[in-house]
């Protein structure tokens, strides 16, 4: 039996706890508010703020998890680097979290170390460097925080003088104490897919049929 910190407890972290009890493991499910519920279904649970380092640190400390299951982006993902090289296995890794948590580290993967296409994009950590990058993109362009979730702090900016709001308003959604935006040139594009995939630990990577969005309106 392997001891699982799930950290984020919504509805699809109540799937993974059911799953993983049926193979006999123990799950602690953890999250910033009491009654989530993968709380409902789980061994244990811990209420903390995941963005906090030190009460992350306290949780795994206090738990010994053999195994740490990240579920949602509210978390100090750093942190993961520490607990892997203490031999605790984060599904899937510590540098993947990472990556997939902080747009500025997936941008950087993307588009430097792969050499992938991607739209015109510029870092900023002041409004002056935010209006510096937009003359050089143009108008319209897209500002987001370098890690939010579910569209947070994002604007679509069509003149310069909505970019104060948009420095504001991505502040504002930001995830923890960042405050830095990436500012992107604005592509047009009929749809945006979905594209499912896993990496086995022995086997071949799998990727399900793409799944098509289209936004009307």
């Amino acid at each position: 039996m392997k001891k699982i910190l799930l950290l984020g407890s919504g509805e699809l972290g109540k799937e993974f706890v059911i799953s993983a009890q049926r193979k006999g493991q123990h799950i602690i499910a953890c999250d910033s508010y009491a009654g989530a519920p993968a709380m409902q279904v789980a061994d244990e649970f811990e209420i903390f703020d995941m963005l906090n380092g030190e009460e992350l640190e306290r949780v795994v400390k206090k738990h010994h998890p053999d195994i740490i299951v990240p579920e949602i982006e509210a978390i100090r993902t750093e942190r993961l680097y520490d607990f892997e090289k203490e031999g605790i296995q984060v599904v899937p890794s510590a540098r993947a979290v990472n990556f997939t948590m902080n747009r500025k580290a997936i941008r950087d993967l993307a588009a430097q170390e792969l050499g992938l296409k991607t739209a015109k994009y510029f870092y900023a950590k002041t409004l002056e460097e935010l209006k510096e990058a937009a003359d050089k993109i143009g108008f319209p362009c897209v500002v987001k925080p370098l890690m939010s979730s579910s569209g947070k702090g994002q604007s679509l900016v069509k003149s310069a003088d909505e970019l104060e709001h948009a420095w504001e308003y991505g502040c504002s959604g930001s995830r923890g104490d960042i405050r830095e935006l990436i500012i992107e040139e604005f592509i047009k594009f009929d749809s945006e897919i979905t594209l499912l995939t896993v990496t086995q630990k022995n086997g071949p990577t799998l990727f399900c049929p793409p799944i098509g969005h289209v936004q009307k309106g």
